[in-house]
């Protein structure tokens, strides 16, 4: 029987219980000037090596195998369409299931299931539609225990992020996803909310100064030899999380270092509850390089963001669960003389990470973390150009797809609608200067909806390249049974997932070239190349490498325009706060809308695939 209780400072947990870890009550001071120079990575070399890091020498005292199952990044993928890694079509939220049960099967009560963000938001029409509370009832059938807010996780802002954490139908409309399966094999029509513990170690509630949800938990395991150990669950999200979500869906919140969180967080759990093993569950990571590997850890991770905060963290937090990126690795990360374990696990369900940690019975310590990463199978052939998937039903949980089933075939009648045609394959490829055809196709479909005097009298619309989420490939067939060439619905609600709303303001052309020089870092607060997509009517020489910030936009337009963007854009997301100096405001439609609205425009020869020619080098 599994019982949960509540302390003024911690709810500890005994075995699978959730538990909750103690808030934060007061803004950090940074370490980030003692982050360590010397950054040594290493790790698996392909899909079978076996990754691990031994801490300290063999003990005389008996230890305990401690499991982690750990995923990230599955945003609401219920079905897993064409989804693949590595040569096989993998993903998807009932093969996930029949993965991670396998696993807690195997291992019993010294398992934990945790998943390190982005579990929501930025999802497939079936989860969207009934506000991310699909796959919240999945994650419960799954028997996660805790998990880290992500980024996607604030899209909708903090309030409607504890509905899905504490459960009750949304206002004004509803329980609409009634009936809500439960763990037992019993239904009810109010929503739930999470049977797992979100955590957020570094944000923090202005108002009360207290983290939002618990800053870590706490499960007890009972060893071998009948001792009972402890293992701390620390989750975060990335600092940089305002500068990507939409400034309602953070509003009232701040963000902080995560080491510093991390840090402060460990230490309560060694010093106020004498935790000795603790693991960093964090919606932060980083990419191989130079040639990435199967399953590996390739080129140097050195540079990315979860190395430079894995050399700040305390010594005592020896393995990081890390996610964002959607990249899959296994790593050691050595900085400071302190070696780590980091794991990713891809996204969407392809990837589930398989952690041991080997405890020292006697004091807790842990002796040993290893690494295993599982490709999630999920169908009866491979995946290649033209091929679509025969899903394998034996991969798949049977409760978790009758769920996945109740969704999609309340969405079908929607997803399935034909919106139109492509003459050829529209994707989010860069040119060397950025440009997509699926972002100018989108930035011409926003214009198109705002040009007309009454809608905004637009002259050009920038597209965010963040908000692209799918490519729209001609030769795909779905489920639906469209032709080739043939878009639905579902196909492009994929690519636009959010319900943003079109905005046009009046700009001069010193705010567009500000603008556009806020694309590169170190030019007004972005932290990474990010490159507006462009409506046809507008054009400009880019040298991303010039010496200077203004150097590496051509001429500027000298006059006043009205520009279209969404309303992400339009409140200064993903860094451009120049977007903020716009005038006149007019709201418009929906993206989605405007983007179903350009298909029917363009039939019935459909939509043609547009040469990248806006944005283009400097000279003849």
């Amino acid at each position: 029987m599994q019982r949960t209780w509540f302390r003024s400072w911690v709810t500890h947990v005994a075995l699978a219980a959730l538990a909750v870890g103690v808030v934060i009550a007061a803004p950090l001071a940074s370490t980030k000037s003692n982050a360590k120079d010397t950054v040594i990575i290493s790790g698996a070399r392909s899909i079978s090596d076996r990754v691990a890091v031994t801490f300290q020498k063999p003990s005389t005292h008996p230890t305990t195998d401690v499991h982690l199952l750990a995923f990230n990044d599955l945003h609401g993928t219920l079905e897993p369409a064409g989804n693949n890694i590595y040569g096989k079509f993998a993903g998807g939220a009932a093969y996930l299931a029949k993965v991670v049960e396998g696993k807690q099967a195997q291992y019993g009560d010294l398992q934990a299931t945790i998943f390190a963000g982005d579990n929501i938001g930025a999802s497939p029409l079936a989860n969207s539609l009934f506000f991310e509370e699909p796959i919240t009832i999945a994650s419960n059938l799954m028997h996660v225990d805790f998990a880290s807010v992500g980024n996607h996780e604030f899209d909708k802002g903090s309030t409607e992020l504890l509905r899905i954490q504490n459960g009750g139908c949304k206002p004004v409309v509803g329980c609409t996803g009634a009936p809500y399966a439960l763990p037992n094999g019993s239904t009810t029509n109010v929503f739930p909310g999470a049977d797992f513990q979100y955590l957020s170690a570094n944000v923090v509630v202005n108002a009360t100064g207290e983290t939002l949800f618990p800053a870590f938990g706490v499960k007890e395991f009972t060893s071998g030899s009948g001792k009972t150990i402890d293992v701390g669950f620390i989750g975060e999200v990335l600092e940089a999380t305002p500068t990507i979500v939409t400034p309602t869906g953070v509003a009232g919140l701040t963000f902080q270092d995560e080491a510093d969180a991390a840090n402060l967080a460990v230490e309560e759990l060694s010093q106020d509850l004498d935790v000795k093993t603790n693991v960093l569950v964090i919606h932060e990571g980083g990419f191989q390089t130079t040639g990435a590997a199967l399953n590996g850890c390739a080129g140097n991770l050195a540079g990315s963001p979860i190395a430079e905060i894995a050399g700040r963290l305390d010594p005592s937090i020896k393995v990081i669960v890390s996610a964002h990126t959607h990249a899959e690795y296994r790593c050691t990360i050595t900085t400071g003389g302190v070696t780590r374990l980091i794991t990713s696990a891809s996204s969407f369900g392809r990837i589930l990470s398989d952690i041991t940690l080997t405890i020292d019975d006697r004091t807790g310590k842990l002796v040993q973390a290893a690494a295993n990463n599982i490709i999630v199978e999920n169908a009866l052939n491979t995946p290649g150009q033209g091929v679509t998937r025969i899903p394998d039903p034996t991969k798949a949980d049977p409760q978790v797809q009758a769920l996945v089933d109740q969704y999609e075939t309340a969405a079908a009648p929607l997803a399935n609608v034909v919106i139109g045609k492509i003459q050829g394959d529209l994707t989010r490829t860069g040119s060397p200067q950025g440009e997509s055809a699926l972002g100018d196709v989108i930035a011409d479909a926003q214009l198109a909806a705002t040009a007309p005097a009454n809608l905004g009298d637009a002259d050009l619309a920038f597209m965010n390249p963040g908000g692209i989420r799918n490519d729209l490939r001609g030769s795909d067939i779905s489920s639906g049974g469209e032709a080739p060439g043939e878009v639905t619905y579902g196909e492009a609600f994929t690519v636009q997932p959010f319900g943003n709303s079109l905005v046009t303001k009046t700009m001069t052309g010193a705010m567009i070239r500000s603008l556009l020089e806020q694309q590169f870092p170190g030019c007004g607060g972005q932290t990474t190349k990010r490159i507006l997509q462009i409506s046809s009517t507008f054009s400009y020489e880019q040298d991303p490498i010039a010496a200077t910030c203004a150097g590496r936009i051509g001429d500027a337009p000298g006059d006043s325009f009205r520009v279209t963007m969404n309303n992400f854009l339009a409140t200064g997301g993903d860094g451009f706060t120049v977007f903020n100096q716009g005038t006149n405001a007019l709201g418009g439609a929906q993206d989605i809308d405007a983007f179903v609205a350009y298909f029917a425009a363009n039939q019935p020869a459909g939509i043609p695939v547009p040469p990248l020619a806006r944005i283009v080098p400097f000279g003849p």
